[in-house]
């Protein structure tokens, strides 16, 4: 068996600084995203959008290369659901819409909106932006979360950052390095919504969490995915994220 850290030193991942109490942050910070993200990821996934007035439930299948490409399908749903798809290439994101059998470009000033009705943004669902690039980071001590040891860590925009939120605060688990918690506020200061990591497993050298809860500040509502199948760093065909592909509804 390979040791862990020839594995973790081969994908030029830093091993988790359990012992510090205060680690380099901005290497945390990069690690865990490297553990949520991979050089590029498959999956399969449910998602749980749950409001005061109705739910709804789907299916997807996601493919994604580093920060810049990504493919959402719709596999199950309702009607007017399956079949559509979410493609992201470099700053550019398009909607596929199988009734109409047409693609819609979105402006950069829709990343924040919600997709699909749910609590995620396509933002999120994208990858769009980066908490290593994005932002500054700074432990705030330690705390305990779900039983569990970690460090509080507070994300703020760098001047120049292209983002959505004016702050995020984020619980890392000091065992595993893996994110329990991230709250999300607005550029006013006002908490906005919560994210919360779940259910961790092994995938490959990872531990990783498999269920995302998002529950805005508006009560009553709730968004969850939960991973149903996961694979890291696989080699992707390039035209996965062809806008001709995509244009043909495929």
């Amino acid at each position: 068996m390979i040791p862990l850290l020839l594995i973790l030193a081969a994908a030029n991942v830093p091993p988790c600084p359990t012992a510090e109490d205060a680690p380099d942050v901005a290497a945390l910070v990069k690690r865990t995203e490297q553990l949520l993200d991979g050089k590029s990821s498959t999956a399969t996934m449910s998602m749980q959008i749950k409001t005061p007035s109705w739910s709804r439930k789907l299916k997807l299948q996601i493919w994604s290369t580093g920060k810049k490409y990504a493919l959402i399908k719709i596999l199950e749903g309702g009607p007017r659901e399956v079949g559509m798809m979410t493609l992201k290439r470099e700053d550019q994101l398009w909607n596929y819409l199988p009734q109409a059998g047409r693609v819609m470009k979105l402006p950069s000033g829709m990343m924040g909106d919600s997709w699909l009705g749910s609590d995620f943004t396509n933002d999120d669902l994208v990858k769009g932006s980066s908490l290593t690039d994005d932002f500054t980071s700074a432990v705030n001590g330690t705390v305990e979360q779900d039983g569990r040891k970690a460090w509080q860590i507070t994300l703020t925009p760098k001047p120049n950052a292209v983002v959505v939120w004016g702050k995020i605060e984020m619980v890392v688990d000091r065992q595993t390095c893996v994110p329990l918690m991230e709250r999300f506020y607005d550029e006013e200061g006002k908490p906005a919504r919560k994210l919360t990591f779940a259910d961790i497993k092994k995938v490959g050298w990872r531990d990783f969490p498999s269920k995302l809860t998002v529950q805005p500040a508006e009560a009553g509502r709730e968004t969850t995915l939960v991973y149903e199948q996961v694979a890291f760093d696989e080699d992707i065909p390039e035209d996965t994220y062809s806008l001709h592909r995509l244009q043909k509804g495929r």
